[in-house]
């Protein structure tokens, strides 16, 4: 009975949470929608998404002085704004805190041991942390199949007579996100003042792993430092990316069994784990009570890993 309440309670907890956070969060995007509405009423451009979540640690000012204190919050902010992520970082940190708490008070009420309990603490505690990273990769990999539609786009406006602002402007109210929304900023910060080649600095500095986009930075840099026709520039850089990603897609659809194989060896060691604590628990606990037996349950974890790792590594293809 007791084991059961202090599980009702973890879960009571985890979901009180959650819902402060999605009540937080329907406030502050109805004060963002009101802010949008004034601005078109007013007849002035709307604030794009990341200019109105930059450097945001906190929602309350004294929390939000607080968090800017901790150590690694820089980062941890700098790696929400890649993601371009709703939370800020004080929510990330109540999450993972939330998390390791339920990772480490779930085995101890059920009394798996000690060991276990911290493995399966930690994992939860920087679990929201590598979603955090998860959903940067999926946005970088949307953004690297836009940036050749931008490009030529791009190319479009130039050879058109347009100036590289105007250029900016259309990809920005034309692409779908993340790609709109990058030329977006890098067009409202020339409207501020920022020179061209400062502005791509910044976009390359906002996705610091795409390296399609440092391309096309440095390119707009070196055109505008040594002449030349940016046009053609850009479009030639547009088809070879589309010609890197044509031929991407080849060697992911030959390497598709080794990830497959991957997946399916990675998935059975945790299958087999719970399939043993559901079929005959008491044989499992006695590796969790006994000090060898952690020694075993630490040395296949880490075997785990490792393989997993190396099995990643041989079906990663570079280029």
């Amino acid at each position: 009975m007791r084991e059961a309440l202090v599980v009702l309670f973890c879960l009571v907890v985890v979901a009180a949470l959650e819902g402060a956070f999605y009540l937080a969060r329907f406030f502050s995007e109805r004060r963002e929608e009101q802010l949008k509405r004034r601005l078109r009423v007013l007849g002035g451009p709307e604030s794009g998404p990341g200019l109105l979540r930059r450097e945001r640690y906190a929602s309350s000012p004294a929390l939000d002085r607080f968090v800017r204190g901790l150590p690694g919050a820089a980062q941890l902010e700098g790696l929400l704004s890649q993601a371009d992520s709703p939370l800020t970082v004080a929510q990330l940190l109540t999450w993972s805190l939330a998390a390791a708490l339920l990772g480490l008070t779930l085995p101890l009420s059920l009394r798996v041991g000690l060991a276990p309990a911290v493995a399966l603490g930690a994992f939860l505690g920087v679990l929201p942390c590598l979603l955090v990273c998860a959903a940067r990769a999926r946005r970088n990999a949307r953004l690297s199949e836009q940036l050749p539609d931008a490009l030529e786009m791009m190319v479009r406006s130039l050879r058109a007579g347009h100036a590289m602002p105007a250029a900016f402007r259309l990809v920005a109210s034309e692409m779908p996100t993340p790609v709109s929304v990058e030329f977006g900023r890098a067009y409202e910060e020339q409207n501020l003042g920022l020179s061209v080649e400062g502005a791509v600095v910044n976009m390359t500095a906002r996705c610091p792993l795409n390296r399609d986009l440092k391309i096309f930075a440095v390119s707009v840099m070196v055109q505008k430092e040594t002449g030349g026709n940016l046009a053609e520039i850009l479009d030639n850089i547009a088809s070879t990316i589309r010609e890197r990603y044509r031929f991407y897609a080849k060697l992911r659809s030959l390497t598709a069994e080794g990830r497959a194989s991957g997946l399916v060896l990675g998935a059975l060691p945790p299958a087999m784990l719970l399939f043993l604590l559901v079929a005959n628990r008491a044989y499992l606990v006695k590796l969790f009570d006994n000090p060898m037996g952690q020694l075993i349950l630490l040395y296949a974890a880490l075997s785990w890993v490792a393989g997993g790792l190396w099995m990643q590594r041989m079906s990663d293809v570079e280029y």
